[in-house]
């Protein structure tokens, strides 16, 4: 079974066209999704819930506080039952079909993680602070981390469920520097990942980091939460995995 998991916060004018994408173009049994709303004030559980009569595969677990996207999808990873899990954005940054390939690419390795900067890109509809934040970001964790990856952030990640157990009990970050953490952990653990080029449609108007406001007060949180990583992850006070 392959588990995807899909935060939500204030999503109902988008996350329909999202469900509808994705449970057409996978209607298969060994599909499973669950929705994990968090905070919502808007009608995002009434939407989502439209589509379980007739998709049984489709499950939501609602969180009533406005905990953030990483607490959010850190439950929906608890929660998976399939050998393989991922979690997407809801807001159709990513397409499945460009999901599918994400599959493909993950071959043996432990996880794959979609890439808005991997040569072979495609990006629509990025503003040029978007952007600029992106890379600089990326830069700073280049420098902290020496990942090797492009791309850290891009909202589209695959797992096994093996690598997942062997991390998850130790993601402690509850801002959108969360992935960063997880593909520190993978590398803790000995886990492989592969970064993937994926056509990726911006959604500047999206309400975690739509507004320039937004934008940089969230880039300010990532950068002390890379600070903060930076000295949990030193050899002295890394997890053993």
């Amino acid at each position: 079974m392959i588990s995807i998991v899909i935060p939500a916060y204030n999503e109902e004018k988008i996350i329909g066209k999202t469900l509808k994408a994705y449970l057409d173009f996978f209607p298969d049994s060994n599909f499973e999704f669950l929705v994990i709303p968090n905070g919502c004030r808007d009608g995002t559980v009434k939407v989502v819930s439209s589509f379980q009569k007739s998709h049984p595969n489709l499950k939501i677990f609602e969180i009533t506080e406005a905990v953030g996207k990483a607490q959010a999808v850190r439950k929906g990873l608890a929660l998976a039952k399939g050998t393989l899990v991922a979690y997407l954005d809801a807001d159709f940054s990513t397409p499945p079909e460009e999901f599918k390939k994400l599959l493909a690419a993950l071959g043996s390795a432990d996880g794959v993680i979609a890439s808005r900067w991997a040569p072979g890109a495609v990006v629509e509809n990025r503003t040029f602070l978007r952007t600029l934040a992106s890379l600089a970001f990326a830069k700073l964790v280049k420098i902290f981390f020496w990942l090797p990856f492009r791309d850290t952030q891009c909202g589209a990640k695959i797992f096994t469920q093996d690598l997942l157990r062997k991390i998850l009990p130790y993601a402690k970050v509850d801002n959108i520097a969360f992935d960063v953490e997880l593909l520190l952990l993978a590398r803790l653990a000995k886990g492989r990942i592969v970064e993937w080029p994926t056509h990726w449609i911006d959604r500047s108007d999206s309400v975690i980091i739509g507004s320039p406001l937004k934008l940089f007060r969230n880039s300010l949180k990532m950068f002390f939460t890379l600070i903060n990583l930076r000295v949990r992850f030193l050899s002295l006070f890394a997890p053993k995995i």
